[in-house]
């Protein structure tokens, strides 16, 4: 027994420092936008937010600073967006905060799309959903060739996050391509 005992010794403290590795690498607070918009389906996981510098934390949000975390995505003018909030709290303790949407353009809001509040326990998963039809956010006197853009901004926690929508241009044919 006293021979294996340094053996033993360094296979507990093995097992320790892959436990603490394991246990640190999943903790934390995790969102997830998902957003449907005609045949697209995009998803924005917490590796992208992570990525540009703006993660949630293992101990709670980070404070958004800085402007290098939007994502991009493109939309037709006449579809709508349906977008779903996900936090996935993998702490023990609860997630309690509000979630506010809003749609920006040219740093002006333009809307206020929903403030909810979220409760999500530990372990566990929550989420917000809403939609937005693009015909109501263009301007009716808005050229129809031109690309227009907006930013959809949620906060939650003190964490921002901004979805920087593009919708198509419009083109109008004067004569048929093929005669």
């Amino acid at each position: 027994m006293r021979r294996n005992l340094y053996l033993y010794l360094a296979l507990a403290c093995f097992a320790g420092l892959l436990a603490i590795f394991v246990f640190d690498g999943y903790m934390g607070l995790y969102d997830t936008v998902h957003m449907v918009t005609g045949e697209q389906r995009i998803t924005v996981g917490p590796d992208f937010w992570i990525q540009q510098g703006q993660p949630f934390g293992p101990r709670g949000p980070v404070p958004f600073e800085g402007s290098g975390a939007d994502y991009f995505i493109s939309a037709d003018r006449g579809a709508g967006i349906s977008f779903t909030y996900e936090i996935d709290n993998r702490r023990f303790s609860a997630f309690r905060e509000e979630v506010d949407v809003s749609v920006w353009r040219s740093q002006q809001k333009l809307r206020d799309m929903i403030s909810q509040p979220v409760a999500v326990p530990g372990f566990a998963k929550g989420e917000v959903k809403w939609a937005i039809d693009n015909r109501e956010i263009v301007p009716a006197d808005f050229p129809s060739e031109q690309t227009f853009q907006y930013t959809m901004v949620i906060r939650s926690g003190g964490v921002e996050r901004r979805i920087v929508v593009s919708l198509n241009p419009i083109f109008r044919l004067e004569k048929p391509i093929i005669q």
